[in-house]
């Protein structure tokens, strides 16, 4: 009963997440990347192409598990991560570049992550089982119809947006962390033995995608700020949801448990880089200050 129930909300929490980025739309964001061409490239790059090269390097020097290089490797060639948008307002950075980023990402994700799935499957032979075909349909109803439905209700009835946004967010946020508490109590004991090499592994490959989306996101803080969250926050419930078409419930419990892991770890991983942009952030606002000047 408890796997059904998992199931059926990995299943369907891409499509709420994505109707409450929809509600919150607001007109004028996309110019922003037509004003600014080259730094999407850049992070579309690093985000759909490095940051999956390095999570296979990675898999590969640790030697990990199939079962723990399934989970980093989907979350790794899964892009678009929910909190993304809340963890760059929060740091400061450019919502305008995070929100435009999440949005090119879960469309360019149509393509990709189909495409990743039939490539690693062949070069390592981890045990994807997801048919390219099938997860393309399943990305393509779980993505472009709920955004589209949030973005005319915020066009055509923006109090009812306004209204509706908080609370999906707020249901979306809380579903997420059940489903990972639940998949870390069911699973938990059988991680032990491969915990440190897994955590260790993690740690590597979200510092080195920070460093890549910092670097992509040049020449001004708060765009390196958005786009380095957006090379270490993929998708879990992306992740997730082609574990559970891929694998039958048990296999798919057991590595849904190491993506809920990874959530945690991740968050963790991306302190000592919060800490670093915030010493930044002070430091160039004492620089505005003339001597004896009060900060504005």
């Amino acid at each position: 009963m408890l796997r059904s129930v998992v199931a059926f909300v990995l299943g369907n929490i891409v499509t709420l997440f994505m109707f409450t980025e929809g509600l919150a739309r607001r007109p004028g964001e996309i110019r922003h990347v037509l004003e600014r061409p080259a730094l999407y490239v850049r992070s579309l790059l690093v985000v759909l192409l490095l940051v999956p090269l390095v999570a296979l390097a990675v898999v590969e020097v640790f030697r990990l598990p199939t079962v723990v290089a399934s989970a980093i490797l989907l979350m790794a060639v899964c892009p678009g991560a929910p909190l993304q948008v809340n963890q760059a307002k929060a740091l400061g950075a450019n919502p305008s570049t995070s929100i435009n980023l999440l949005l090119l990402l879960s469309v360019f994700a149509l393509i990709t992550v189909p495409a990743w799935v039939l490539g690693v499957d062949r070069l390592l032979g981890v045990e994807f089982k997801a048919n390219p075909e099938l997860v393309f349909r399943l990305l393509a109803v779980k993505i472009l119809p709920p955004l589209a439905v949030g973005i005319a209700v915020r066009h055509y009835a923006p109090n009812v947006a306004k209204a509706l946004a908080p609370w999906c967010s707020r249901v979306f946020s809380v579903l997420l962390l059940c489903v990972a508490v639940v998949l870390l109590f069911i699973v938990g004991p059988r991680l032990i033995h491969i915990a440190w090499l897994a955590i260790l592994a993690l740690v590597v490959l979200v510092s080195i995608s920070i460093v890549l989306g910092h670097w992509a996101g040049g020449p001004r803080l708060e765009d390196r700020k958005a786009v380095a969250l957006a090379t270490a926050f993929a998708h879990p419930v992306l992740a997730m949801t082609i574990i559970i078409q891929s694998y039958p419930n048990y296999r798919a419990l057991e590595v849904a448990g190491v993506v809920g892991a990874y959530i945690v770890i991740r968050l963790l991983s991306l302190t000592p880089y919060k800490f670093w942009v915030k010493r930044q952030r002070d430091t160039e606002s004492s620089r505005r200050v003339p001597p004896g000047g009060v900060p504005a």
